[in-house]
């Protein structure tokens, strides 16, 4: 995905009621720190940091703060995310602002796609195991994603972190983890479950019909 610019403002007010309408006024309150920053108080344009955390899920991003006052753009990752518990409202943001031409260790999402032979005929199924893997690369080299292709996959197959590849920088996840396996389907015939009592009914007709009408009466002892 590279950088993702995004406009920051500066701000000066703090504490809950400033926040308040500071979130009211359509901001997110925010807060810069890092790569020998003191905390610098700031804001987002919530229509804009939400966009690009809905098109990004948030993961594997680095953006390019245009932040007033600033000559240069600042990196940051975002570090904290603080949502309402209702409403998932974006209430606070910490971002870390990280130093330029250096690499960065960053969770990229892994994807996997295709479809083997096994799950096209209802023998098998593919199970994720694995999510996301810590990439370093410089941040303008940063993937969007990692995709691995599961449609050679046999049954009881795997992909490892090992098999992965990265188009920059290079996977820092342990190379033996699991990321996705292909697991048979089992399919059970169920059998028609017996009444409870009914197997020992049909006994004890069966005796009944041998040994006459008086073992009849016992069963309503």
């Amino acid at each position: 995905m590279g950088l993702v610019k995004i406009h920051v403002y500066n701000r000066e007010t703090t504490g809950k009621n400033e926040n308040r309408r500071t979130r009211a006024a359509g901001h997110i309150p925010a807060v810069l720190y890092g790569n020998e920053r003191a905390s610098t108080k700031v804001q987002l344009d919530v229509t804009e940091f939400t966009r690009i955390m809905q098109k990004t899920g948030g993961r594997s991003v680095i953006f390019d703060l245009d932040l007033e006052g600033e000559s240069e753009n600042p990196l940051a990752l975002v570090r904290e995310l603080q949502q309402h518990p209702v409403s998932d409202e974006f209430i606070h943001v910490d971002l870390l602002e990280i130093p330029r031409g250096k690499p960065v260790e960053v969770e990229v999402s892994v994807y996997h796609e295709g479809e083997p032979q096994a799950v096209k005929f209802n023998e098998g199924a593919v199970m994720q195991l694995l999510d996301t893997v810590t990439v370093s690369c410089l941040p303008r080299d940063l993937p969007e994603q990692i995709t691995v292709d599961v449609s050679g996959l046999e049954i009881n197959d795997s992909i490892y972190v090992r098999d992965l590849v990265t188009p920059a920088g290079e996977i820092m996840t342990d190379p033996e983890l699991q990321v996705v396996v292909l697991k048979a389907v089992s399919l059970f015939v169920e059998e028609e479950p017996v009444a409870e009592g009914e197997e020992g009914v049909e006994g004890a007709e069966g005796e009944e019909g041998a040994e006459g009408d008086d073992d009849g009466d016992k069963s309503d002892d």
